[in-house]
């Protein structure tokens, strides 16, 4: 099976289980008879050890294999997934997602820096916006499945269907063969973390860039977890449905990145990327506006569509630019920009929850 394949399984399987617990935290907290809020932190849960465990995922994607890691990391996604499954407590279930989130940080930063190394700039941005497609697909199911699902056999089922599907992307891995890659890759694999660290800094862009990243994860995604309660304050969506309805709510997010990565080679070419950049923030507010006005849920489903769209016109960018902050520590540099991202999901609903 070609390596881009395989690696697109992968991170689709990522995707899904980053997105899978925001559409069931109310039936989660009825389950576990904790408040609402409290089941929300399971987003944080998953999202902040995500964002630590990059510190060092990286710099060992540099210095070994980063497909021995991609492979190391799904399995013990598989494994936590399952064990989540079994969870007798809320505070089981919190380990779990802990425990997810550490070994699904080594899947989709690794996988765009070996994306970094294989193709050069002028293609890359189209490459990364392709895998974006599977990235996205992943995201956007996990939210929609697990609504639909938690609705038909009950919230267990959405955590069966991401188990397995980290698991089948742990086969394709194991069974994977390396593939030739440039001569940068090699550069930094005697260098200790602290090295490749200083590698990426020596770019004056990487704060900017970093920062960039911290921001758009707090400002995004901050009230996803939270999608459910607000339809039941704000709208005359019943009880019954609310998990269903959140989870085509924050797909249509997604829905609106598959489109972005459709028409990603067209938008480069009209636009350039700081036009795009510019453009995408702009959109992405007036979006974020407009749902304090809607208080019907179709609608705010379109309005999440286009502001997807318009994060992915601005989150491809800026990924594109980091593989290239320090050819010689890609991973790292890659790995430190999901850091801040997944840092940012991680303290966005801890922020938005008052």
């Amino acid at each position: 099976m070609p390596l881009f394949l395989v690696f697109s399984v992968c991170v689709f399987a990522s995707g899904f289980a980053l997105r899978v617990i925001d559409p069931i935290v109310l039936p989660l907290a009825a389950h576990y008879a904790v408040p609402p809020e409290m089941a929300a932190m399971l987003n944080t849960a998953y999202a902040l050890p995500y964002a630590v465990a990059q510190l060092f995922l990286g710099p060992l994607g540099d210095r070994f294999s980063k497909l021995r890691c991609m492979q190391v990391c799904c399995t013990g996604l598989t494994l936590a997934l399952v064990l989540g499954l079994l969870a007798p407590s809320f505070t089981w279930l919190v380990g779990t997602r802990i425990v997810a989130g550490i070994f699904a940080g080594g899947l989709i930063p690794l996988v765009l820096a070996s994306l970094g190394e294989k193709y050069d700039m002028a293609e890359r941005q189209v490459m990364i916006g392709r895998m974006l497609f599977a990235i996205i697909a992943g995201q956007m199911l996990g939210s929609v499945v697990s609504g639909l699902s938690n609705e038909a056999f009950g919230w267990h089922s959405a955590l069966v269907i991401s188990a397995l599907l980290a698991a089948v992307g742990a086969v394709f891995l194991w069974q994977a063969r390396p593939e030739s890659s440039a001569s940068t890759a090699s550069k930094g694999a005697a260098l200790s973390m602290g090295a490749l660290y200083g590698r990426v800094f020596q770019n004056p862009r990487a704060i900017w860039l970093y920062a960039c990243a911290l921001a758009e994860g707090t400002l995004f995604f901050s009230f996803f977890p939270y999608v459910g309660a607000l339809l039941l304050e704000h709208t005359t969506v019943a009880a019954a449905s609310v998990s269903g309805r959140a989870g085509l709510i924050l797909g249509a997010f997604g829905i609106g990145g598959l489109l972005y990565a459709i028409l990603v080679r067209r938008l480069i070419g009209w636009l350039g990327v700081s036009r795009m950049c510019l453009i995408g923030s702009l959109v992405a507010a007036a979006c974020y506006a407009a749902l304090t006005l809607s208080s019907f849920w179709w609608v705010d489903a379109l309005v999440m569509l286009v502001a997807g769209f318009s994060f992915y016109m601005i989150h491809n960018s800026l990924q594109t630019q980091v593989t290239e902050l320090a050819p010689s520590a890609r991973g790292s540099a890659v790995a430190l920009f999901a850091c801040g991202l997944f840092a940012g999901q991680g303290i966005g609903p801890l922020l938005l929850a008052p």
